[in-house]
């Protein structure tokens, strides 16, 4: 699989993307929100703990693969981080705040952990990530709710994140990563996946007045974990990593990608012209 580092730029602009661009939705929109917040510190993260495992990387192919994979990830920290500062104009004022709470509770995340651990949490994230941008890239559905404006964002995010889902996963098995380390890891992953994601995402519903609006909430909850439900469908997925020999490639999305890469940087590409620049 080739991981190009695409230099693109969406040029967000105040007033461009509507308050609420997911489904015309306070809640889902609020919720991709707390995502995008987490993103930028997340994947500069992810980079680290890939680069403190070089040394054990010998396959020239992994190699180019790890350089692939960290342009990719630089690439989605700035755009993303171009996209919260928009979130300014929509009042969401806390938006730096939580990341600088999420660089230091990262800071204390790598005091705590060893390197191997903190390559292991990457690699669970990275599967979190993987089944999400499948699930977009998948199902029309999901793609019908976001703002034309901010559609482009998530799809490049996520034909980039399936593209270079098994680079941290091989780096960690060229490492000597263990089968044990790996499930451990995953399960309190989640567990603080969830809470963190929660928590920013309350913070921004508080921000605009609708945390304690309970058919909010249940509304949301409902078409995130009920109908049609977003996450719940995503079980199947999340408990494939606890096989012993599990791979992120066992889910064959090669034919899903380039289809994808044709749609947005082909030719006629829907994001040809957000393309500045490929290597």
């Amino acid at each position: 699989m080739n991981i190009p580092r695409r230099e693109v730029d969406f040029g967000f602009e105040p007033g461009q993307v509507p308050l609420d661009w997911a489904n015309n939705d306070a809640f889902e929109t609020t919720f991709l929100n707390a995502l995008s917040l987490l993103f930028p510190e997340g994947e500069k993260f992810f980079v680290e703990s890939v680069k403190q495992h070089r040394q054990f990387v010998k396959d020239p192919q992994l190699a180019a693969d790890v350089k692939g994979f960290m342009g990719q990830e630089a690439m989605h920290g700035r755009e993303h981080r171009a996209f919260n500062e928009l979130m300014l104009s929509h009042g969401y004022t806390i938006g730096p705040a939580v990341e600088a709470n999420l660089r230091a509770f990262l800071k204390r995340v790598r005091r705590t952990l060893s390197p191997a651990s903190q390559l292991a949490v990457t690699c669970a994230l990275e599967h979190f990530t993987a089944m999400l941008a499948e699930s977009l890239l998948k199902d029309e559905r999901i793609r019908d709710e976001l703002d034309p404006t901010v559609r482009g964002l998530w799809l490049w995010h996520a034909l980039e994140e399936s593209e270079h889902k098994a680079v941290a996963f091989d780096v960690y098995e060229a490492a000597g990563g263990t089968y044990e380390r790996r499930v451990a890891i995953m399960l309190l992953t989640t567990i603080v996946f969830f809470a963190v994601t929660w928590f920013v995402q309350a913070r921004l519903m508080a921000t605009r007045g609708i945390l304690w609006k309970p058919w909010t909430w249940l509304r949301g909850l409902a078409r995130l974990y009920v109908y049609p439900g977003h996450l719940t469908r995503l079980i199947p997925a999340w408990l494939s990593y606890f096989r012993p020999h599990f791979h992120p490639d066992d889910r064959d999305t090669r034919e899903l990608l380039a289809r994808w890469e044709k749609t947005l940087f082909g030719a006629r590409g829907e994001l040809r012209e957000q393309l500045k620049l490929s290597a």
